[in-house]
């Protein structure tokens, strides 16, 4: 017979694995695994493990549970749940009328996506988005413009470069793109259930990749 558990909470320091990302969806935990690029969630009784972890409720057999699973490590405590600065969108360019972007734009554009698809293959998503990663800075007004014209590019690119299952590709690309330019946008890795997943591009709370209806569909789970 197992011994009965003490629900005593443990105040021992434990926090999130750095390697994970997690958002919360009705009664579901849905985790990011940047280590080995993957998604998953959790059973019923491990998810309820992880929810008391998350409440500060959890005792030693949770926690032994998670940490051997690298769900959580050993360390100074912090919330598990990372706060993700991002804006709720509340606008999409492309669902407005925009200027038609100039040819040398889009052959940019075309380009920056041969680049993030070789970087993609090359390096693991851990690795690619520490390199991408930019200072979180407020969007200054006066780069919209800047933004909205990369949004153009892309769009027009998306007439002679394949689109399905490119979203993170094009993501990349465009954070790059723009970056070179000064111009700092989230690139924004949402989920949703029964389980799916979508990148977009957001300069302040304005969807520059996809339809508005589209990305609201999805939760954050990572903020780049």
């Amino acid at each position: 017979m197992h011994a009965i558990a003490d629900r005593k909470p443990v105040m021992m320091g434990y926090r999130l694995s750095p390697h994970l990302h997690f958002c919360t969806l009705g009664s579901c935990s849905v985790f990011l695994d940047l280590d080995s690029d993957r998604y998953f969630l959790l059973h019923k009784d491990a998810d309820a493990r992880f929810q008391r972890f998350v409440s500060g409720c959890a005792d030693v057999s949770d926690l032994a549970w998670l940490q051997s699973r690298s769900i959580i490590q050993a360390g100074p405590a912090d919330s598990a749940e990372r706060k993700l600065q991002v804006e709720t969108p509340l606008f999409s360019v492309i669902e407005n009328d925009i200027q038609p972007a100039p040819l040398r734009l889009t052959a940019k554009a075309i380009l920056y996506q041969a680049c993030a698809e070789l970087m993609l293959k090359r390096r693991p998503l851990a690795q690619v988005f520490s390199r991408i990663a930019s200072t979180s800075l407020p969007a200054r007004p006066e780069e919209l413009l800047v933004a909205a014209r990369a949004a153009a590019a892309f769009q027009r690119a998306g007439r002679f470069t394949s689109g399905i299952d490119k979203c993170l590709v094009r993501g990349i690309a465009m954070k790059c793109m723009l970056a070179r330019q000064g111009c700092h946008v989230d690139l924004i890795i949402g989920v949703a259930l029964p389980f799916s997943a979508h990148c977009w591009v957001q300069f302040g709370s304005t969807v520059l990749t996809d339809p508005l209806d589209l990305v609201t569909t999805y939760k954050p789970i990572l903020v780049v």
